[in-house]
């Protein structure tokens, strides 16, 4: 697996590398550019000197001469280091004054104009400017050569000078940025050692103040998280707490028919058999509920199959488990069923609408009427399951659908996790749950709003 790069090595890839490409192009555009000022010193000294030696040129007798005398000659060729060469030819090609080797008549300037040129006279390199000019209405060409010598030092020094101030400022740079760099994501490993230190059951939130303004959302997020994990901790405690002491009851009820019958056997065994069996049905209901509720709260809407399911077809196929319950209760049972479309799980469905029928066959007395109704409109479609049994307080409502909340002892036994599923399961499908008074005036409505599955 490619190893990944660590903030801090991103930021000095992205800060380090065009620093560094900056500073080099910088560099070098003054470099040259200083380098070509100084050259230009160069040449207009040059320029000056073939002017000075173009006026001394004068005709006499009808013949060109260059009247310089000798300290001037003397002045010119012993220029600090480099030497400097003149000479100067009429337009036939006669060199009247200075080194013959300068003669060049091949691409001379126009009359009264110059031109530079980089020639290679007594084994050197050299700079030389050639230009036209007249005197008496004889046109010639003067011509003036300076080896490179002190344009060479000239161009080292400008590099050092250049170079030793550029590569300071790199140095500089580059420990700014290492230091401002490590200063700045200091927040970011200050974060991640709180996080790292801290034990699994250490939910506490982190200090959110000294966060920097881009840390803020991440620090802010990540406390979210421990508080929903916090909650999510202590409805497990509960959970489990609940579920020990409503497994505890019919267990030890269990346990002491069973001691009992083992002291005493009874006469009529299966009398004590049909206890033992409603007992035990009691213990596997709650254990089947228990599981339920356990894993619908661990799970997302993203982790369930969805799919277009007939509502209508899943009352049918859940109501038919409970007919011959609520006949031998004598409860009957009522349907009034609209061809209803919702996405969601079939099983899950299935799951909560059995929740609710127990619910309703196990509180509604002989001779009452439990009616389940689904009706589609087009943004939802509406699940009603009502019972005539003894109702629920009006108060009581939003404590419907608690774990193990059940209202009063007197009424038939149950364990308080029927609505906690159907409360789960809606959940999970994006359904509204919600309790109001049966048709009868006293019983409990159930009302389950599903959005309307997509065509």
């Amino acid at each position: 697996m490619k190893r990944r790069l660590s903030l801090y090595q991103l930021l000095l890839r992205w800060l380090l590398g065009p620093l560094i490409v900056i500073l080099l192009a910088g560099s070098t555009l003054a470099y040259l550019f200083s380098l070509r000022a100084a050259m230009n010193v160069y040449d207009l000294g040059l320029l000056d000197d073939a002017l000075d030696l173009s006026k001394q040129v004068v005709l006499q007798q009808g013949k060109l001469l260059l009247v310089l005398p000798p300290a001037a000659q003397q002045m010119l060729q012993e220029n600090n280091d480099d030497r400097v060469t003149y000479a100067a030819w009429d337009s036939h090609g006669q060199v009247f004054s200075g080194d013959p080797r300068l003669f060049h008549p091949e691409e001379l300037p126009a009359e009264g104009s110059h031109q530079f040129r980089d020639l290679w006279l007594g084994g050197e390199d050299n700079r030389a400017i050639f230009m036209r000019s007249r005197s008496g209405g004889t046109v010639f060409t003067v011509a003036v050569a300076q080896t490179l010598h002190g344009r060479d030092r000239l161009r080292d020094g400008i590099f050092a000078g250049i170079l030793l101030p550029e590569a300071l400022l790199a140095l500089v740079s580059v420990g700014v940025i290492l230091f401002g760099v490590r200063l700045a994501l200091a927040p970011v490993k200050s974060l991640r050692n709180e996080i790292v230190s801290r034990s699994s059951s250490d939910l506490r939130p982190i200090e959110e103040g000294r966060a920097p303004a881009e840390l803020f959302p991440v620090v802010h997020g990540i406390n979210e998280l421990l508080a929903n994990l916090a909650a999510s901790f202590a409805s497990h405690r509960r959970f489990i707490a609940d579920a020990a002491h409503q497994l505890r009851t019919p267990l030890a009820s269990l346990s002491s028919q069973i001691e009992v019958a083992l002291e005493k056997p009874p006469e009529d065994v299966r009398a004590l058999l049909r206890e033992l069996l409603a007992t035990t049905q009691r213990t596997t209901h709650l254990a089947n509920q228990l599981l339920s509720l356990a894993r619908l709260e661990h799970t997302e809407s993203s982790m369930i199959e969805v799919a277009a399911v007939s509502l209508e077809r899943v009352c049918r196929e859940a109501s038919a488990d409970f007919v011959t319950r609520a006949a031998r209760k004598g409860v009957e049972l009522e349907f009034r069923l609209e061809p209803s479309r919702v996405s969601g799980s079939p099983l899950m469905l299935r799951e909560l609408l059995a929740n609710l029928l127990d619910n309703a066959v196990r509180y509604t007395p002989s001779g009452g009427r439990v009616s389940v109704a689904l009706e589609s409109a087009p943004d939802q479609v509406l699940l009603r399951v009502e019972d005539d049994g003894p109702g629920v307080p009006e108060a009581e409502w939003p404590n419907l659908g608690i774990p193990f909340h059940r209202l009063a002892p007197d009424l038939p036994e149950g364990c308080g996790l029927g609505l906690a599923i159907v409360r789960e399961i809606a959940r999970l499908h994006g359904a509204r749950l919600f309790f109001g008074r049966s048709a009868a005036g006293h019983g409990l409505q159930v009302n389950v709003a599903f959005p309307q599955a997509a065509r």
